[in-house]
């Protein structure tokens, strides 16, 4: 049975603990910078609190590291050189340069690396993408995802808070629907972005995201840190030539597909709403990702989310940050990632 240990055991540390306790492995235990951090969560879930990241790599066999975003570098680099396979968190890192790096040396030292974008493994969003790829929308032409919450309570993850630490809400939030918009659609050729991120109101941030696929097709993503204590919402929706796909978590049923195929033939019929409802009680995505992680490793199949997404996912996000600080569009092909 492969051994785990978890790099850092705060709020996303414990959630993958929570699962990995349904999954064929043994918790090692935790390592945080934070000893008490790690013992709460060793009395919760079992194992031990490691004193130094170096012994949780000499007990383990599975690295998943949990830690705030800009502490990714050193532990996914550590595990690399040990010769142990890798969940990360996302973002993969901060800056553009520490995802390169981390990349690299997964590559070299030949070890897996799974970037966790569990959006990737809701059921909304994996079926819709089965949708889309069934080619009954057509020629793909717009992609829109909204993704919002109250901002992060500066009292408890303060990290959130730092702008220099997390990214805002575009590293953090809108990240996850760069990268959807990014699998379903394709390579980008340019961000324009408009936001709250250098208005000096942080951390209630708020940002509209404009992108150019190479392929013609135009995204928008919105992302929010500007809503009240208690709420969250999320909605996405893809179009094409031949129908339109809609999700909205304020609305009962989870995913509805119209398509032109299914009208009566007259101009004015805009197609019949066929509500789909791809969830179950037991479709837990965090229980999911980790789980296809753990088969990958066992069947040798390419994970969903490659090293290469997670670094194209951190380089969409930074250029979004680049457009809002500079005012103008930003070309991929000419980004480098220097953001501060």
């Amino acid at each position: 049975m492969r051994r785990v240990g978890i790099v850092g055991a705060g709020l996303i540390g414990t959630w993958h603990a929570a699962r990995w306790k349904q999954l064929p492995v043994e918790l090692a235990g935790f390592y945080d910078t934070a000893p008490e951090m790690a013992a709460e969560a060793v009395a919760e879930f079992g194992g031990r609190a490691f004193d130094g990241l170096d012994d949780l790599l000499s007990a383990v066999d599975m690295v998943d590291v949990c830690s705030p975003t800009p502490h990714h570098r050193m532990p996914v680099l550590a595990a690399a050189a040990a010769g142990k396979d890798i969940v990360c968190e996302k973002p993969l890192a901060r800056c553009l340069d520490e995802a390169k790096e981390m990349v690299a040396a997964c590559q070299a030292a030949g070890v897996r690396l799974f970037v966790a974008q569990v959006v990737r493994f809701f059921r909304q969003f994996s079926q819709a993408k089965a949708v889309l790829d069934s080619g009954a929308l057509g020629q793909p032409g717009f992609i829109r995802a909204v993704r919002g919450g109250a901002p992060p309570d500066p009292g408890h993850r303060t990290w959130f808070a730092d702008f220099e630490q997390s990214g805002g809400v575009i590293m953090d939030v809108s990240i996850h629907d760069l990268d959807y918009a990014h699998w379903c659609f394709g390579d980008v050729e340019r961000v324009f972005a408009r936001g709250l991120t250098f208005a000096g109101v942080e951390p209630y941030d708020h940002v509209l995201i404009t992108l150019r696929f190479r392929n013609g097709a135009i995204g928008h993503v919105e992302g929010s840190w500007a809503y009240p204590p208690g709420r969250f919402h999320t909605r996405f929706e893809i179009a094409g030539d031949q129908g339109l796909l809609e999700f909205d978590d304020m609305v009962p049923a989870p995913l509805t597909v119209t398509l032109r195929s299914e009208s009566d033939g007259s101009p004015q019929a805009p197609g019949i709403p066929r509500p789909h409802s791809p969830l179950a009680s037991h479709d837990d995505p965090y229980f999911l990702e980790l789980a296809h992680f753990l088969n990958c490793l066992e069947s040798g199949d390419a994970f969903l989310v490659s090293p290469q997404d997670g670094l194209e996912a951190v380089r969409l996000a930074l250029a979004a940050i680049e457009s809002i600080r500079i005012g103008r569009p930003v070309y991929l092909d000419e980004f480098e990632g220097s953001v501060v």
